[in-house]
Protein backbone atom coordinates (compact mmCIF):
# COMPACT_ATOMS: atom_id res chain seq x y z
CA UNK A 1 0.00 0.00 0.00
CA UNK A 2 0.82 3.54 -0.73
CA UNK A 3 3.39 4.79 2.05
CA UNK A 4 1.30 8.06 2.70
CA UNK A 5 -1.41 5.69 3.58
CA UNK A 6 -0.80 5.72 7.12
CA UNK A 7 -1.91 2.81 9.13
CA UNK A 8 -3.29 4.08 13.01
CA UNK A 9 -4.51 3.02 16.51
CA UNK A 10 -4.93 -0.71 17.25
CA UNK A 11 -7.32 -2.94 16.08
CA UNK A 12 -9.44 -4.63 18.61
CA UNK A 13 -12.44 -7.54 17.63
CA UNK A 14 -15.51 -6.49 20.11
CA UNK A 15 -15.60 -8.23 23.70
CA UNK A 16 -19.02 -8.61 23.73
CA UNK A 17 -21.14 -11.25 23.99
CA UNK A 18 -23.78 -9.30 21.66
CA UNK A 19 -23.76 -9.52 17.81
CA UNK A 20 -26.22 -8.42 15.62
CA UNK A 21 -27.57 -11.04 13.30
CA UNK A 22 -28.54 -9.29 10.31
CA UNK A 23 -27.67 -6.19 8.49
CA UNK A 24 -28.06 -5.24 4.66
CA UNK A 25 -25.48 -2.95 3.23
CA UNK A 26 -26.10 0.00 1.00
CA UNK A 27 -24.49 2.18 -1.44
CA UNK A 28 -21.55 2.33 1.20
CA UNK A 29 -23.50 5.18 3.44
CA UNK A 30 -24.95 4.82 6.56
CA UNK A 31 -27.59 6.64 8.15
CA UNK A 32 -30.70 5.30 10.42
CA UNK A 33 -34.45 5.91 10.42
CA UNK A 34 -36.20 6.10 13.22
CA UNK A 35 -40.06 7.03 13.65
CA UNK A 36 -39.73 6.31 17.47
CA UNK A 37 -37.47 5.24 19.98
CA UNK A 38 -36.88 1.90 21.01
CA UNK A 39 -35.44 0.52 24.19
CA UNK A 40 -32.76 -1.84 24.69
CA UNK A 41 -35.29 -4.10 25.67
CA UNK A 42 -37.34 -4.12 22.89
CA UNK A 43 -34.29 -4.07 20.24
CA UNK A 44 -33.47 -7.38 22.05
CA UNK A 45 -36.69 -9.14 20.64
CA UNK A 46 -35.65 -7.51 17.47
CA UNK A 47 -35.42 -10.28 14.57
CA UNK A 48 -32.22 -9.29 13.21
CA UNK A 49 -30.77 -9.01 16.86
CA UNK A 50 -29.46 -12.16 18.48
CA UNK A 51 -27.76 -12.22 22.10
CA UNK A 52 -24.95 -15.26 21.88
CA UNK A 53 -21.58 -15.93 22.21
CA UNK A 54 -19.62 -13.69 19.36
CA UNK A 55 -16.12 -14.63 20.35
CA UNK A 56 -13.80 -17.75 19.87
CA UNK A 57 -10.20 -18.07 21.42
CA UNK A 58 -7.49 -16.21 18.60
CA UNK A 59 -10.41 -16.21 15.81
CA UNK A 60 -12.36 -12.99 17.31
CA UNK A 61 -15.50 -13.33 15.79
CA UNK A 62 -16.96 -16.80 15.16
CA UNK A 63 -17.12 -16.87 11.96
CA UNK A 64 -20.36 -18.27 11.51
CA UNK A 65 -22.30 -15.64 13.37
CA UNK A 66 -21.10 -12.68 12.06
CA UNK A 67 -24.07 -10.53 10.31
CA UNK A 68 -24.89 -9.57 7.19
CA UNK A 69 -25.38 -5.11 6.85
CA UNK A 70 -25.97 -2.80 3.89
CA UNK A 71 -23.29 -0.64 3.13
CA UNK A 72 -24.51 2.86 2.22
CA UNK A 73 -22.30 4.14 -0.46
CA UNK A 74 -23.46 5.26 -4.12
CA UNK A 75 -20.96 3.24 -6.92
CA UNK A 76 -21.09 4.84 -10.12
CA UNK A 77 -19.98 2.75 -13.56
CA UNK A 78 -20.09 5.06 -16.28
CA UNK A 79 -22.92 6.18 -15.80
CA UNK A 80 -25.59 7.02 -12.64
CA UNK A 81 -26.85 3.82 -11.66
CA UNK A 82 -30.45 2.79 -12.38
CA UNK A 83 -32.47 0.98 -9.75
CA UNK A 84 -34.25 -2.48 -10.44
CA UNK A 85 -37.63 -2.97 -9.84
CA UNK A 86 -36.80 -5.82 -7.09
CA UNK A 87 -34.41 -3.98 -5.02
CA UNK A 88 -35.11 -1.62 -2.06
CA UNK A 89 -35.87 2.21 -3.15
CA UNK A 90 -35.67 3.58 0.41
CA UNK A 91 -32.63 1.70 2.15
CA UNK A 92 -31.84 3.19 5.83
CA UNK A 93 -35.41 4.61 6.06
CA UNK A 94 -37.44 3.35 8.97
CA UNK A 95 -40.80 4.05 8.96
CA UNK A 96 -41.96 7.04 7.78
CA UNK A 97 -38.44 9.53 6.60
CA UNK A 98 -38.08 11.87 9.37
CA UNK A 99 -35.57 13.38 7.17
CA UNK A 100 -36.04 17.51 6.53
CA UNK A 101 -33.65 19.44 4.30
CA UNK A 102 -30.89 21.84 5.99
CA UNK A 103 -31.34 25.17 4.71
CA UNK A 104 -29.67 26.61 7.81
CA UNK A 105 -25.66 27.24 7.78
CA UNK A 106 -22.81 27.79 9.82
CA UNK A 107 -20.95 26.03 12.36
CA UNK A 108 -21.51 22.67 12.48
CA UNK A 109 -23.61 22.30 9.31
CA UNK A 110 -20.92 23.99 6.79
CA UNK A 111 -18.47 21.26 8.16
CA UNK A 112 -20.53 18.41 6.59
CA UNK A 113 -19.56 18.07 3.32
CA UNK A 114 -19.63 15.38 0.00
CA UNK A 115 -16.90 12.79 -0.20
CA UNK A 116 -16.63 12.66 -3.80
CA UNK A 117 -14.35 9.89 -5.41
CA UNK A 118 -13.70 10.62 -9.23
CA UNK A 119 -11.82 8.17 -11.64
CA UNK A 120 -11.17 6.00 -14.79
CA UNK A 121 -14.85 4.60 -15.87
CA UNK A 122 -16.17 4.94 -11.91
CA UNK A 123 -17.61 7.26 -9.57
CA UNK A 124 -18.16 6.92 -6.13
CA UNK A 125 -20.22 9.55 -2.98
CA UNK A 126 -20.56 9.64 0.48
CA UNK A 127 -20.65 11.73 3.23
CA UNK A 128 -17.81 13.72 5.31
CA UNK A 129 -17.18 16.10 7.98
CA UNK A 130 -14.20 18.74 8.75
CA UNK A 131 -12.84 17.58 12.14
CA UNK A 132 -9.84 20.23 11.73
CA UNK A 133 -9.38 23.06 8.99
CA UNK A 134 -7.21 20.41 7.07
CA UNK A 135 -8.78 17.01 8.66
CA UNK A 136 -11.97 15.48 7.29
CA UNK A 137 -13.79 12.15 9.03
CA UNK A 138 -15.76 9.77 6.84
CA UNK A 139 -16.33 5.57 6.48
CA UNK A 140 -13.02 3.73 5.30
CA UNK A 141 -14.46 2.06 2.55
CA UNK A 142 -15.44 5.17 1.08
CA UNK A 143 -12.45 5.72 -0.17
CA UNK A 144 -11.69 1.88 -1.35
CA UNK A 145 -11.49 0.27 -4.36
CA UNK A 146 -13.60 -2.93 -3.78
CA UNK A 147 -12.17 -4.68 -7.02
CA UNK A 148 -8.63 -3.83 -6.20
CA UNK A 149 -9.22 -3.66 -2.10
CA UNK A 150 -6.49 -0.73 -2.32
CA UNK A 151 -6.87 3.07 -1.86
CA UNK A 152 -7.82 5.30 -4.45
CA UNK A 153 -5.92 7.75 -5.82
CA UNK A 154 -5.47 10.40 -3.40
CA UNK A 155 -6.07 12.54 -6.44
CA UNK A 156 -9.68 11.47 -6.83
CA UNK A 157 -10.84 11.83 -3.54
CA UNK A 158 -12.22 15.12 -3.00
CA UNK A 159 -14.60 16.77 -0.23
CA UNK A 160 -16.73 19.69 -1.02
CA UNK A 161 -17.46 21.48 2.43
CA UNK A 162 -21.01 23.67 3.40
CA UNK A 163 -22.55 22.67 -0.39
CA UNK A 164 -25.47 24.32 -0.81
CA UNK A 165 -26.93 23.62 -4.48
CA UNK A 166 -24.35 25.18 -6.86
CA UNK A 167 -22.01 26.23 -3.98
CA UNK A 168 -20.15 24.89 -1.34
CA UNK A 169 -17.89 26.64 1.27
CA UNK A 170 -14.50 24.85 0.14
CA UNK A 171 -12.76 22.54 -1.73
CA UNK A 172 -10.00 20.06 -1.37
CA UNK A 173 -8.34 17.21 -2.10
CA UNK A 174 -6.65 14.04 -0.11
CA UNK A 175 -3.18 14.82 0.83
CA UNK A 176 -3.04 11.22 3.03
CA UNK A 177 -5.22 8.91 4.39
CA UNK A 178 -4.83 7.89 8.61
CA UNK A 179 -6.75 4.47 8.70
CA UNK A 180 -6.84 2.60 12.43
CA UNK A 181 -3.66 0.59 12.81
CA UNK A 182 -4.41 -3.21 10.75
CA UNK A 183 -7.68 -1.77 8.93
CA UNK A 184 -8.45 -4.50 6.68
CA UNK A 185 -11.07 -3.63 3.80
CA UNK A 186 -13.46 -6.30 3.67
CA UNK A 187 -15.58 -6.16 0.26
CA UNK A 188 -18.87 -7.53 -0.79
CA UNK A 189 -18.45 -10.77 -1.35
CA UNK A 190 -20.57 -10.02 -4.82
CA UNK A 191 -20.02 -5.97 -5.77
CA UNK A 192 -23.62 -5.48 -7.96
CA UNK A 193 -22.61 -1.42 -8.81
CA UNK A 194 -26.61 -1.29 -10.03
CA UNK A 195 -27.83 -1.96 -6.84
CA UNK A 196 -28.10 1.02 -4.05
CA UNK A 197 -26.76 -1.13 -1.15
CA UNK A 198 -24.02 -3.85 -1.35
CA UNK A 199 -23.93 -6.59 1.50
CA UNK A 200 -21.34 -7.01 3.77
CA UNK A 201 -20.60 -8.59 7.21
CA UNK A 202 -20.64 -6.60 10.31
CA UNK A 203 -17.23 -7.80 11.13
CA UNK A 204 -16.09 -5.35 8.49
CA UNK A 205 -17.27 -2.32 10.20
CA UNK A 206 -14.90 -2.98 13.26
CA UNK A 207 -12.74 -0.52 12.62
CA UNK A 208 -14.54 1.05 9.35
CA UNK A 209 -13.15 4.83 9.59
CA UNK A 210 -10.31 7.10 7.66
CA UNK A 211 -9.61 10.45 8.25
CA UNK A 212 -8.30 12.09 5.95
CA UNK A 213 -5.74 14.77 6.00
CA UNK A 214 -6.69 17.43 2.88
CA UNK A 215 -4.03 19.24 0.71
CA UNK A 216 -5.95 22.62 1.39
CA UNK A 217 -6.47 24.32 5.59
CA UNK A 218 -10.15 25.60 4.43
CA UNK A 219 -12.02 28.27 6.34
CA UNK A 220 -14.74 26.75 7.70
CA UNK A 221 -15.52 25.88 11.23
CA UNK A 222 -14.47 22.70 12.01
CA UNK A 223 -17.24 20.48 14.17
CA UNK A 224 -16.51 19.90 17.45
CA UNK A 225 -15.59 16.50 18.93
CA UNK A 226 -17.85 14.61 22.05
CA UNK A 227 -15.17 13.14 23.61
CA UNK A 228 -15.69 11.22 27.07
CA UNK A 229 -18.89 10.66 26.09
CA UNK A 230 -20.92 7.81 28.42
CA UNK A 231 -23.71 6.90 25.83
CA UNK A 232 -27.12 5.07 26.86
CA UNK A 233 -29.83 3.99 25.09
CA UNK A 234 -32.23 6.81 24.30
CA UNK A 235 -29.44 9.34 23.90
CA UNK A 236 -30.73 11.87 21.23
CA UNK A 237 -29.08 12.42 17.91
CA UNK A 238 -28.87 14.30 14.66
CA UNK A 239 -27.96 12.76 11.93
CA UNK A 240 -26.78 14.76 8.43
CA UNK A 241 -25.62 13.35 4.90
CA UNK A 242 -25.35 14.36 1.69
CA UNK A 243 -28.03 11.42 0.61
CA UNK A 244 -28.29 10.47 -3.46
CA UNK A 245 -32.15 11.42 -3.36
CA UNK A 246 -31.39 15.29 -2.18
CA UNK A 247 -27.34 15.38 -2.58
CA UNK A 248 -26.63 18.79 -3.67
CA UNK A 249 -28.58 20.00 -0.43
CA UNK A 250 -27.92 18.40 3.22
CA UNK A 251 -30.62 16.11 4.97
CA UNK A 252 -31.40 15.94 8.66
CA UNK A 253 -33.14 13.29 10.82
CA UNK A 254 -33.44 15.69 14.21
CA UNK A 255 -34.50 14.20 17.55
CA UNK A 256 -33.36 10.42 16.49
CA UNK A 257 -32.13 8.28 19.12
CA UNK A 258 -29.20 5.46 20.08
CA UNK A 259 -31.10 2.55 20.36
CA UNK A 260 -27.84 0.07 21.92
CA UNK A 261 -24.37 0.62 22.36
CA UNK A 262 -24.05 -3.27 23.59
CA UNK A 263 -22.64 -5.02 20.45
CA UNK A 264 -18.99 -3.41 20.57
CA UNK A 265 -18.34 -1.20 19.16
CA UNK A 266 -21.21 -0.38 17.53
CA UNK A 267 -24.05 2.06 18.00
CA UNK A 268 -27.36 0.90 16.89
CA UNK A 269 -29.03 4.03 16.25
CA UNK A 270 -32.82 4.99 14.27
CA UNK A 271 -32.19 8.07 12.65
CA UNK A 272 -33.06 7.57 9.34
CA UNK A 273 -30.35 7.39 6.35
CA UNK A 274 -30.22 6.59 2.29
CA UNK A 275 -27.27 5.79 0.33
CA UNK A 276 -24.06 8.10 0.17
CA UNK A 277 -24.77 8.76 3.26
CA UNK A 278 -21.75 6.43 4.41
CA UNK A 279 -19.61 8.06 6.93
CA UNK A 280 -22.27 11.30 7.86
CA UNK A 281 -21.95 12.55 11.02
CA UNK A 282 -24.40 11.70 13.88
CA UNK A 283 -24.64 14.53 16.40
CA UNK A 284 -25.46 14.79 20.11
CA UNK A 285 -26.24 18.35 21.71
CA UNK A 286 -24.07 19.25 24.66
CA UNK A 287 -24.21 23.05 26.53
CA UNK A 288 -26.02 24.62 23.69
CA UNK A 289 -23.33 22.83 20.92
CA UNK A 290 -23.64 20.40 18.23
CA UNK A 291 -20.69 18.23 18.97
CA UNK A 292 -19.89 14.47 16.59
CA UNK A 293 -20.13 11.38 18.75
CA UNK A 294 -20.36 8.79 15.90
CA UNK A 295 -20.25 8.28 12.09
CA UNK A 296 -22.76 6.57 9.99
CA UNK A 297 -21.73 2.73 8.49
CA UNK A 298 -24.31 1.07 7.28
CA UNK A 299 -28.38 -0.23 7.50
CA UNK A 300 -29.88 -3.33 9.43
CA UNK A 301 -33.10 -4.37 7.08
CA UNK A 302 -35.77 -1.93 7.85
CA UNK A 303 -35.14 -1.85 11.61
CA UNK A 304 -31.74 -0.21 12.52
CA UNK A 305 -29.25 1.49 11.45
CA UNK A 306 -24.93 1.27 12.62
CA UNK A 307 -22.72 3.36 13.49
CA UNK A 308 -19.22 3.87 14.61
CA UNK A 309 -18.27 5.77 17.99
CA UNK A 310 -15.80 8.76 18.01
CA UNK A 311 -14.40 6.46 20.85
CA UNK A 312 -13.36 4.35 18.00
CA UNK A 313 -11.71 7.40 16.19
CA UNK A 314 -10.84 10.05 17.98
CA UNK A 315 -6.96 9.21 18.41
CA UNK A 316 -6.72 9.92 14.31
CA UNK A 317 -7.77 13.25 14.77
CA UNK A 318 -4.99 13.86 16.76
CA UNK A 319 -2.47 14.24 13.50
CA UNK A 320 -3.48 16.82 11.22
CA UNK A 321 0.32 15.84 8.85
CA UNK A 322 1.10 12.95 6.63
CA UNK A 323 4.68 12.72 8.48
CA UNK A 324 4.75 9.76 11.18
Amino acid sequence: MDARHEHRSEIKLPETRNTASQLTDGDWFASMSGTRQKDAAELQQLPHVARHHALVPQTGLHPMRYTLISMLIIVSVFIVDQPTSSQDLHPGIIGKDDRVLLDEQGPPWDAIGQVNVSGYRMALRCTGTLVAPNLMVTAAHCVMDPWSKKPYPLHDIHFLAGVRRAESKGHATAQCLHFPKDYQFIPPEKILPTLLTQKVTLRSFLTDVVVVVLDTKLTVDPAPLAEGLSPQPGLRLVHVAYAADRRFMPSAHFDCHLLSSDTKPFWFNDCDTHPASSGGPLFIRTDGTHKIAAIMLGIVAHDYNVALPISEWAELTRNTSCSE
